[in-house]
Order: C-alpha cells, then sequence, then structure tokens
C-alpha cells in the first residue's frame, strides 16, 4: 500500500511546482467545451463528495454520548458519612455514596436489578443461598483488587454492633462464605425475596478500612475522604472560614467498569429549598430535587429546566399512636376521621396535583397489586354519624365528648404532629379543617425537619404524626407494620399490632411465587383498612430539575431519591457521530 501510494505521489508532485502562469497557460491550451467537461467533471466530483460525507454521517453513523462537559448540582444539607456503612440515615450522605461507592448489584432505568461489581449471580436453595462472582478487573487507586475478602469485611463490619451502622438489621443472621478470590456464597437463615436490594450496599476496600478501630469508626477522615469503586471520585472539597462544607468535586473513577461521560461533576450545599432554587436562578447549579412542589410552577418560567416525574415507592399519611390517646384507641373515631379527610383537595389544591391520591399501604399498584376493597371517601355526614352513634356528642363549646370506659369524660382532642416542611404544614392545616367540622379539636405540633426523627420518631412521642414512608420497587412492608417493629430503629409508627398480618407479612417476604406474595400482600392490606391504625394520604412524585443541556437522564422508578445517581455515567452534555 505504501509503495501504491509513493507512485502516485510521484505522478502528481509536479503540479505543485507550477506557476499561476503555468495554469494559465494549459488552461488557454483548452477549448470552450473542453473547460466545461472539466468543470462537469469537478462538479460531480465535489456532489459526490459531500453526497457521500452526508450519507457517512446520517446514515452510516448514530449518535452517542461524548465526554466532556462541567455539570452542577445543589443539594440541601451537608455531607457527614460518605460511607455505604452510615450513610442510609441522611439523603446527603447517600446521594454522595451513590456517587463514590458501587455495590455487588444496582438498577437499571427502570428499576430491575441488574450487576454491578459483581460479575453475575445464582439464587439457590429456594431463595436462601444468593452466589457471586466478582469482576476480576477491577482494583482500588493503590491497585490493590478487589476480591471477596473487600465483601466478607464490609457485610461483617456492618454486622457488628461495635460499628454503630444503620443497616445492621438488614444483614443479621446472613453468613457469607469464601469460594475463592473472586466467588463467595451468601446464605440468609429464612427466604427473604427482596433481598437483591440489600445487595445495593457500597463495598468498603479491607486493607484501608481494616485498622480503623470501632471507636474511631465515626471520627476518621475517611468518612468525608472515601475510596470507592464507583463512577465518580473526589478530587476536591471547598469549606468556608467555619469550617462547614460548602461544595464538592467529583472526576470520572478511571477504575470503574463503564467510564463516565461528564468530565467533572460539581456538588454545591444549601441551607434549604429557597437557597437552591436562588443558587439555580444565579447559575450556580445546573439541577437539584424539588422537594417542594410549590415552587415548580415558578421555575417553569426560568431559564431552560427539564422536569423529571419519577416513580419514587413512598407515601404519606397520618399514624395513630392508640398508645398515647384514649381518644385515638377508639376504632370509631378512627373511622370517622377518614370520612372526614378530603384528600382529593390536598392532592388537587395543595400539592398542584404532583401526587396521586394513597387508598393502602402500598404506593401505586407496585407488583400489580389492587387497591384496597375497602376504602373512605369523603364525606362528612357519614363522618358525624358514626360519632353519634358511638356516643360522641356535640358540648356547649362545638367540641364533641364522652364518657370513656374509665368512667371520665373525654373530649375528641389530639394533637397532630409533622414538620415545618411548607407541603406538610399545609396538608395538616387541611386536616385540622376537616376534622374540626365533625367536632374535633386538633392541636397542630410542628417540628423542625432535622429535629423530629430525635424528637418525637424514636422515642415515639407523639399522638397522631403526619409522616411519609419509603418502600422499594419489590415492596417489603415488614418493618412498617409488623408488631416487633414497634420500637425503635423499628419503623412501625402506629405502633401496630396484628397477629395474622405479622404472619402474612412473614410469609410475603419469603415467598419467590409472585402470585402468592400478591394474595398475602392483598390480604395484609385489607385488614390495615378494617383495623384504621393510620390515614393514607398520597403518594407524591419526585421532582427532578436539570437544565436542559444534561442528555441521557432516564429514570422511571426508583427507590431513594439518591438512586437518580445510579446510572450517572450514561449522563452528558454533547454527542458525537459514531459508526454503526
Amino acid at each position: 500500500m505504501k509503495e501504491k501510494l509513493n507512485k502516485i505521489w510521484e505522478r502528481i508532485k509536479f503540479l505543485r511546482l507550477l506557476s499561476i502562469k503555468h495554469w494559465r497557460y494549459l488552461l488557454r491550451q483548452l477549448s470552450k467545451q473542453e473547460i466545461n467537461a472539466v468543470l462537469l467533471f469537478l462538479g460531480i466530483a465535489i456532489a459526490s463528495s459531500l453526497f457521500l460525507s452526508i450519507y457517512d454521517y446520517w446514515f452510516l453513523r448514530i449518535s452517542a454520548p461524548s465526554e466532556g462537559g462541567i455539570y452542577s448540582e445543589g443539594i440541601i444539607g451537608e455531607p457527614r458519612y460518605i460511607n455505604p456503612a452510615l450513610a442510609s440515615a441522611s439523603e446527603v450522605d447517600r446521594d454522595l455514596t451513590t456517587l463514590v461507592f458501587s455495590g455487588l448489584v444496582k438498577h437499571n432505568e427502570i428499576g430491575e436489578i441488574i450487576p454491578d461489581l459483581a460479575e453475575s449471580y445464582q439464587i439457590r436453595d429456594n431463595g436462601k443461598t444468593y452466589e457471586f462472582k466478582l469482576r476480576e478487573d477491577l482494583s482500588w487507586p493503590d491497585k490493590e483488587k478487589l476480591t471477596t475478602d473487600d465483601v466478607v469485611f464490609t457485610i461483617n463490619l456492618i454486622k457488628d454492633s461495635k460499628f454503630q451502622s444503620p443497616l445492621r438489621n438488614n444483614w443479621q443472621g446472613v453468613r457469607i462464605e469464601k469460594i475463592d478470590e473472586f466467588r463467595f456464597l451468601i446464605k440468609l437463615p429464612v427466604a427473604y425475596e427482596p433481598f437483591l436490594e440489600n445487595a445495593t450496599l457500597g463495598i468498603l476496600p479491607k486493607h484501608i478500612w481494616e485498622n480503623v478501630q470501632p471507636q474511631n469508626f465515626l471520627l476518621t477522615q475517611l468518612n468525608l475522604k472515601p475510596v470507592g469503586l464507583g463512577q465518580y471520585q473526589v478530587t476536591k472539597i471547598t469549606k468556608n472560614a467555619s469550617g462547614d462544607i460548602k461544595s464538592m468535586e467529583f472526576s470520572p473513577n478511571p477504575r470503574y467498569y463503564e467510564k463516565a461521560n461528564i468530565s467533572l461533576l460539581k456538588i454545591r450545599f444549601y441551607e434549604n429549598q429557597e437557597d437552591l432554587v436562588s443558587a439555580f436562578k444565579r447559575r450556580e447549579i445546573d439541577g437539584f430535587s424539588l422537594s417542594s412542589v410549590l415552587d415548580k410552577t415558578e421555575l417553569k418560567k426560568s431559564r431552560d429546566l427539564v422536569f423529571y416525574d419519577i416513580k419514587l415507592p413512598r407515601y404519606y399519611g397520618v399514624f395513630f399512636n392508640q398508645t398515647r390517646s384514649d381518644v385515638l384507641a377508639e376504632i370509631n373515631v378512627r373511622e370517622a376521621l377518614s370520612y372526614a379527610t378530603d384528600k382529593e383537595f390536598i392532592v388537587r389544591d395543595i400539592l398542584k396535583s404532583e401526587a396521586q391520591i394513597q387508598n393502602g399501604p402500598i404506593p401505586f399498584n407496585l407488583l400489580s397489586i389492587d387497591e384496597p376493597s375497602i376504602k373512605y371517601s369523603f364525606d362528612i355526614e357519614a363522618a358525624k354519624s358514626i360519632l353519634d352513634k358511638s356516643g360522641w356528642k356535640i358540648g356547649d363549646d362545638g367540641i364533641r365528648e364522652k364518657k370513656l370506659k374509665n368512667g371520665k369524660i373525654t373530649k375528641l382532642e389530639f394533637a397532630l404532629t409533622t414538620t415545618d416542611w411548607p407541603e406538610h404544614t399545609q396538608v395538616a392545616s387541611a386536616l385540622k379543617q376537616n376534622w374540626e367540622k365533625i367536632g374535633a379539636k386538633v392541636d397542630l405540633d410542628v417540628v423542625p425537619v432535622n429535629g423530629i426523627q430525635t424528637q418525637n420518631i424514636r422515642p415515639r412521642q407523639y399522638q397522631a404524626l403526619l409522616f411519609g414512608e419509603v418502600l422499594s420497587l419489590n415492596p417489603d412492608p415488614f418493618s412498617f407494620w409488623h408488631s416487633t417493629q414497634r420500637r425503635d430503629p423499628g419503623l412501625n409508627l402506629a405502633l401496630y399490632s396484628n397477629k395474622k398480618v405479622d404472619g402474612l407479612l412473614e410469609s410475603a417476604r419469603q415467598e419467590n411465587n409472585p402470585l402468592e406474595k400478591i394474595k398475602d400482600y392483598e390480604s395484609f392490606q385489607k385488614i390495615i383498612m378494617q383495623d384504621i391504625p393510620a390515614i393514607f394520604l398520597y403518594s407524591p412524585n419526585y421532582i427532578y430539575a436539570v437544565s436542559g443541556k444534561i442528555k441521557g437522564i432516564n429514570a422511571e422508578a426508583i427507590n431513594t431519591p439518591s438512586q437518580r445517581f445510579e446510572n450517572i455515567n450514561n449522563w452528558h452534555t454533547s454527542t458525537k457521530r459514531i459508526k454503526k
């Protein structure tokens, strides 16, 4: 090939020696007809070349993400533990941990489990044994290979109570057995069908963490200078004069098996939603999660902005703590309150239709589970009738009262606790107005967002609580409704106890047959609606607002907001044409 090119060059290189005068002389020797022929052939050659170029660009090539670009996102709060063993207690920490660490598996764009650090996995022993095979070409920054030892170390650390991991309950009774350097077994005491959700846990490097003692686990700088095998790595941390972290920068992790397209990822931290929106208007950030739907209407008028309404398996409701209120311990009262709740008004007028009405303990028909047959439609007169028939009479002050079994005259009065988040306070006010129409007196107890967990939820210090619960796309309501979960760290906010429900929840989480699982959950749902330990209100959309310059965001359903980053390697700011 080289020889042919040299011969062609020898034949035509003399043309480079011709001056303009020589070219003019040559052209004068041609007739007009010959010049037209030359021009015709030149035109055909140019047109053919242009056609082939266009054909190659549009028909032989496809559009693909191009590397480069910057994306800046704003988040409310400040990081504390960028550590998969500790991050679950904070949404900020979960976001950053998802960027820096990878688990054995992760979710694709539609929420299905797919391999991540694990190359493959197999389920055996009727769902009690999982065999994983790690990718063999992955290594930590110091070139130490990712091996089974790292996985064993991470899981055993979480199981050890001395390290105070909030994930400890998820791994109790679970055994991990090493087969070889890249293969291992995880054995469950009983079959647990949603177990693979736990396997999304980020893996820690054993050789970096093994010398950190339990008493230093919460204090080590490794919690803010993380070493992971995720899609991005921390490259810069910026603090203010007080030592507060104001921003962090991330670059693609060259050790991850898929290269991220966005070259620089900036995360900026703000105190509240108002600061976040202001930062967007100042062009400090390109995207953020909208925790208040009230801002969406205003933001629609802003610069190029795309709103992603992503399904999130969560709902909000009012949970009744019957141990702290004799009034709420009466089922007739709870039934009347259910009928006196205008859910349509809440969704339409307060949430601006950015939510769906919730009628039971499982959101948006997960697993194709039908809505409960028992529903409590808004009916003030029905609510009044129930209270009248059960002996609650209107007093001189307009508040109903009744002589209870203990002989005391008790008024229909209780406190409704919620956070100071705008939607929550507005919903609580609407509920107060609804319920006062049937003769109840409702005292609103509004608690700061960052204080409600420690002040109210963990010690169960409330009578009625307006709050949210987050399940997963493969739902397991066990921790929210099983009687063993009535006290912290359980999440049974209604302190509900029913032996039949306990049995159904235990059966469903072990059931591999989808049809049988659905039957268990439909029976569970029916009993809950009969007992009325809570009033289910709405399932809000998760609204993710991002500049239109960011392409490749494709998430239909996620378990938690942090999972929006699970496939961030597909995001990009520009494209290129590549051969098919």
